[in-house]
């Protein structure tokens, strides 16, 4: 089922690229419809996506530069993004516990927070994306974000 599972993302992947976004939001919903509708992955599938994963932050790790880094805007607009995202995001998913949804019941303002925190920083890895395919990578506002 592997193939299917990989071609499925593929074709996603394609679809949203051509209405203008990044293959990688469709290999994300791709992802998302598969384990709704309880595919199961397996090993071949584990391995490539590993695989992918780890090429994906590799070529964003050779976008930075740790000069740019080092910048007091940068580490102090980063960290008021990570933390008003992760207080924003994590009073929402709390929230969500109160709501009745079997899915949200079992979280405690603990865990919500830790998905909060996780959340704040894949919107790094999107960004970057969004910004390379526009060739803004290395634009100021381009920099600046990342």
């Amino acid at each position: 089922m592997d193939p299917i599972w990989l071609s499925i993302a593929f074709i996603l992947g394609l679809g949203v690229r051509a209405i203008g976004l990044p293959p990688l939001v469709g290999y994300l919903l791709a992802g998302f419809a598969l384990n709704y509708f309880g595919a199961e992955q397996g090993s071949f599938v584990s391995i490539v996506s590993d695989l992918g994963i780890t090429l994906l932050l590799f070529t964003i790790g050779l976008k930075l530069k740790i000069k740019n880094l080092i910048k007091p805007e940068i580490w102090v607009g980063a960290s008021l993004h990570i933390g008003l995202t992760t207080l924003i995001f994590s009073s929402i998913i709390f929230g969500l516990s109160f709501s009745g949804l079997t899915i949200f019941s079992d979280l405690s303002w603990q865990k919500s927070l830790i998905i909060a925190f996780a959340l704040s920083f894949s919107s790094t890895v999107f960004a970057v994306k969004i910004f390379e395919e526009f060739g803004e990578i290395n634009s100021y506002h381009g920099i600046l974000a990342i």
